[in-house]
């Protein structure tokens, strides 16, 4: 019997996280593990893997970011002809019957082409921090998506045929590929997210980069402008807040984000 479902994971210098993250996948559905090596030094090496699932390693000679990577990967998916993509990351932990769960939504609603699911973020402990609450409603999530994200990249299930329609991953928007790509789906198909726990997120401490901080704000101002309803109060509001964070002071917004963590009992 073929495997259905590919289970895409771009990695960069996480031999461990990718271990562990292999380890801990859950057998409920068999999965073809597609790990794209982004160009590692010394390269990502695939360990065996618990059966049900096997797995792939592709590699690219040099480091050419996630886009290009995830897009490495998407391409060789769909020409195997696999029906359903999943996406996880080195480091998280994908919790007892996430794909099992997603997959039997898809089969049972036909008419949407993506869905998600609540995840808990961890820090590098594995220590819960916080949860955030996504919304689970297509309805909602087309609203609130004018707003923020509200899907976890690495949570996502999706139809392989939805991206083939949509196109795969922008380059054009660092740092928020999920963002933008999702928002694709969005206006043309409906989407869910699950109302259970399917994903333990683990947190870099550190955050992004400076350089990539001013980025990822911008390019997500990008696609909400791309995207931008005047009808939706959602649309004003995600200007308002991204255009409030390019202007402040990255210390300030990092002091914030420290206030944050020390009061959530993280740091």
């Amino acid at each position: 019997m073929r495997t259905e479902v590919a289970l895409l994971m771009p990695v960069y210098q996480d031999q461990a996280g990718l271990e562990f993250t292999l380890s801990s996948l859950p057998k409920e559905v068999p999965l073809d593990v597609v790990v794209v090596d982004d160009g590692s030094q010394p390269p990502i090496e695939l360990p065996t893997l618990p059966s049900p699932h096997k797995g792939f390693l592709l590699r690219l000679s040099q480091n050419q970011g996630i886009e290009y990577a995830l897009n490495h990967g998407l391409e060789w998916i769909l020409s195997q002809g696999y029906p359903y993509v999943a996406r996880l990351d080195a480091g998280d932990e994908c919790l007892p019957g996430r794909f099992e769960k997603q997959l039997d939504f898809l089969k049972k609603h036909p008419e949407y082409a993506m869905v998600g699911g609540q995840v808990l973020f961890i820090n590098e402990q594995g220590k819960e921090v916080f949860r955030e609450r996504f919304p689970t409603e297509d309805s909602s999530i087309r609203r609130i998506m004018h707003a923020r994200n509200c899907f976890i990249h690495p949570a996502v299930m999706i139809r392989s045929q939805v991206l083939k329609e949509v196109g795969l991953y922008s380059n054009r928007y660092k740092a928020v590929e999920d963002y933008e790509l999702f928002f694709r789906v969005v206006r043309r198909y409906k989407v869910a997210n699950l109302a259970d726990t399917i994903l333990a997120y683990r947190i870099n401490p550190l955050g992004i980069s400076l350089k990539k901080r001013r980025q990822q704000v911008w390019n997500r101002l990008r696609v909400m402008l791309l995207n931008f309803d005047p009808l939706l109060i959602e649309s004003w509001l995600g200007i308002l807040k991204n255009s409030l964070l390019l202007i402040t002071p990255v210390w300030m917004v990092q002091a914030l984000k420290r206030r944050l963590a020390a009061y959530r009992g993280w740091l």
